[in-house]
């Protein structure tokens, strides 16, 4: 990911449901192909959520991390 460009960090740590997924959608939506967008959540169901559309959309998640109960999804916009 060393030359990937990043457009935008989104905390959604406080956020849950539809919540980051709009705000993720808006950033993604706004980037331009090949750049990536990074969000920072609070919980695994968000998480999980955000996994299952970015397959749907056709996004590529580049990177999945977590650590003390926050999780790091960085989705690349692919189309």
């Amino acid at each position: 990911m060393t030359d990937l460009k990043l457009y935008k960090t989104i905390d959604a740590t406080s956020e849950n449901c539809a919540g980051p997924i709009g705000e993720l959608s808006s950033a993604l939506n706004d980037a331009y192909v090949g750049e990536a967008v990074a969000i920072i959540l609070g919980d695994d169901a968000t998480r999980d959520d955000i996994l299952v559309w970015a397959k749907r959309t056709g996004n590529e998640v580049v990177e999945n991390t977590s650590e003390e109960g926050r999780h790091r999804l960085v989705l690349k916009k692919v189309k």
